[in-house]
């Protein structure tokens, strides 16, 4: 390239930057309001997630804990059906009058062990 080329495109970037220093910036109220509406509009989105997530998550958990009391219930109900079958065959007239002649050598009472009550 020629010097008086180089020169040229020298002087006119000089000329440029020179302009550009010359400009100065016009601060617009409508810009500030505009970016403070949308960080606000951002965080009360980014809050309400959060505040959505944690109500999906306790939801989830309080659904777990009653499938879980449901089971307990089952298996306790369970358990009391067990226990009054139980208690029926342990009180069964036929098995107390056989313990008591095998294991205890009871019998029907005599006349005189009777009482009658007026």
């Amino acid at each position: 390239m020629s010097a008086n080329l180089i020169l040229r495109l020298t002087a006119v970037s000089h000329s440029l930057l020179a302009r550009n220093r010359k400009v100065s910036r016009r601060h617009s109220t409508w810009g500030r309001a505009v970016v403070a509406a949308l960080v606000l509009a951002t965080a009360g989105v980014m809050l309400t997630s959060l505040i959505w997530a944690w109500l999906n998550l306790q939801v989830v958990t309080l659904n777990y804990q009653i499938s879980q009391a449901q089971e307990n219930m089952k298996q306790h109900l369970e358990l009391n059906r067990k226990l009054r079958v139980e208690l029926s065959s342990l009180m069964a007239i036929s098995r107390l009058e056989k313990l008591a002649v095998e294991t205890y050598a009871m019998g029907p009472p005599q006349p005189h062990q009777v009482l009658h009550l007026p």
